[in-house]
């Protein structure tokens, strides 16, 4: 059985794809949050509730796409940050000496 390794990363480059993960999930939660008020939050009777729903629904399609577009923008992000074998060669040699 193969033994997984732990990935290594450059740790500025990776806390920079941490923050712009964690920053992008706060604007979709917002946006679902958002749709969620629209749809079932709001008694306003100026503003017809099949345009709420309407608004609501589009708005949670935005926040389900903008949510996928963060998950696969961290994951090239990650991978991005990732040592190369070159670099953890280096590493090793450089704690040797």
């Amino acid at each position: 059985m193969r033994s997984m390794e732990k990935k290594k990363y450059r740790i500025a480059d990776k806390n920079r794809a941490d923050m712009r993960a964690l920053l992008r999930g706060i604007v979709a939660a917002y946006l679902l949050y958002m749709a969620y008020q629209l749809c079932f939050g709001i008694e306003d009777v100026t503003f017809p509730a099949a345009a709420r729903v309407t608004v609501g629904i589009v708005l949670a399609l935005a926040a389900v796409g903008f949510g996928v577009y963060a998950w696969r923008r961290y994951r090239a992000d990650c991978e991005a940050a990732e040592l190369t074998d070159k670099e953890l060669e280096q590493l090793r040699r450089e704690r040797e000496e």
